[in-house]
């Protein structure tokens, strides 16, 4: 990860080139390819999910693309220290025009920890970043996995992530009971449109999710602070 770059005579700048850039421009961009779920993350849900991310923060993106949510976050949040990584070459090389020096950005394959065709390991990574945000792709579970390797690289996980996620008897025994908890949450529109006029064919949530550390005991309960996202209102 980079060193932290000295924006503090330039944070009011910053924040106002990612009010201009806050969607991506489509004039130009490599195509979306849905075989490897790319869609672009709503411009009014990066930005309500982006507000979660404590001032500052070191930041990393798993699925960045080409920069929706990164764009989001330097808006509402110029000081924060932000890393990208993206599978697809044509989307990092956009992402790293995009933000130029701004952000890292590296070309690798997240979930199966591979970098440049070179692996890398989590452990490398740890205690680099402060949390993650993603909207990662969805197709064959690849969500689950990244969820999974996201909290070993940080405490905390802001997603968007299928509803379905917090359901199920062997992903509760295997991963919300010894790995991570939901500690909030916000409910958003059926339907939502990721992408051109296409609509998912799921129902998705917003989700801060939390290193345990320790296992669930029985009877255990959580304070979840719940939410209700719609566009064109703010929080």
């Amino acid at each position: 990860m980079r060193d932290q770059v000295d924006r503090s005579d330039s944070v009011a700048a910053s924040a106002e080139w990612c009010r201009m850039n806050s969607q991506a421009n489509l004039f130009g961009e490599p195509d979306l390819s849905p075989a490897l779920s790319q869609w672009h993350t709503p411009a009014w849900i990066a930005r309500r999910i982006a507000e979660w991310v404590p001032a500052g923060a070191r930041v990393l993106e798993p699925s960045c693309g080409g920069g929706n949510l990164i764009a989001a976050l330097l808006d509402v949040n110029p000081t924060a220290q932000v890393s990208g990584i993206e599978l697809d070459k044509a989307w990092a090389d956009r992402c790293r025009d995009r933000f130029g020096d701004m952000v890292s950005v590296t070309h690798a394959d997240f979930t199966s920890r591979t970098s440049l065709g070179k692996p890398y390991f989590v452990g490398q990574m740890a205690g680099l970043f402060d949390c993650v945000l993603m909207n990662p792709p969805f197709e064959a579970g690849l969500h689950a996995k990244f969820l999974e390797i996201a909290l070993e690289m940080a405490p905390m996980v802001l997603a968007i992530l299928p509803v379905a996620i917090e359901f199920g008897e062997e992903r509760d025994r295997s991963f919300w009971a010894s790995k991570g908890r939901v500690m909030r949450r916000a409910r958003l529109p059926e339907r939502v449109k990721y992408g051109g006029d296409s609509q998912a064919s799921f129902e998705t949530v917003a989700l801060r999710v939390e290193r345990r550390a320790y296992l669930r005991v029985p009877g255990e309960l959580s304070a979840v602070v719940e939410e209700v996202w719609r566009e064109g209102e703010s929080r």
